[in-house]
């Protein structure tokens, strides 16, 4: 894990500032074979135990979570892991880099093993903050409370949906195969 430490940040696209307290967030992406230990019915694809685990849906990563004695970052507190305290738009910086993240414009069709593009970690060391998968955080979309939602970004994504104020919402059961989590404490 790494630690996020407490104070004001830039967030959403408008950059407004907004506070957090302090917080650890995990370093990567929880993958298939820590996932397994968990859950022995998920296969592991084929050399993919050090991919993120994806098609997961909300209420699996948050039990996966608390399995481990954490929890689902929030979606401020995942924001702030992945921009720093200027806002930047991509971890790395404000113009987009396809060296730095698994997205669309990298043309690989796939995840990535974590940690994979090391010039592309967060200002706290957070690993695959755009790309790779989307991430599911403690959020609902609206007051309905009938979507939760991801950040993020994934490789099914190009950059404009992989900055680090992106959101993506859907159903909490929803799973799919650019799906992913991390876990806070």
């Amino acid at each position: 894990m790494v630690k996020v430490s407490s104070g004001k940040f830039k967030s959403g696209s408008d950059k407004k500032t907004v506070s957090v307290k302090s917080f650890k967030i995990d370093k990567f992406e929880v993958t298939f074979a820590e996932y397994n230990k968990f859950d022995k019915t998920t296969e592991i694809p084929e050399g993919k135990g050090d991919h993120p685990v994806a098609e997961v849906n909300y209420f699996n990563a948050e039990k996966y979570c608390k399995s481990v004695n954490k929890r689902l970052p929030t979606a401020v507190e995942w924001e702030k892991a992945a921009r720093g305290k200027k806002g930047l738009e991509f971890p790395w910086g404000d113009s987009f880099d396809s060296e730095k993240a698994n997205t669309q414009e990298s043309e690989i069709g796939g995840t990535t093993p974590v940690g994979s593009y090391k010039a592309g970690k967060s200002p706290y060391g957070a690993m695959d903050m755009s790309g790779n998968v989307f991430e599911w955080v403690d959020a609902w979309a609206g007051d309905d409370k009938k979507y939760r939602i991801m950040m993020g970004g994934s490789y099914f994504d190009d950059q404009y949906h992989s900055t680090t104020y992106a959101t993506l919402k859907s159903i909490p059961d929803d799973m799919h195969l650019y799906i992913g989590f991390r876990c806070a404490k």
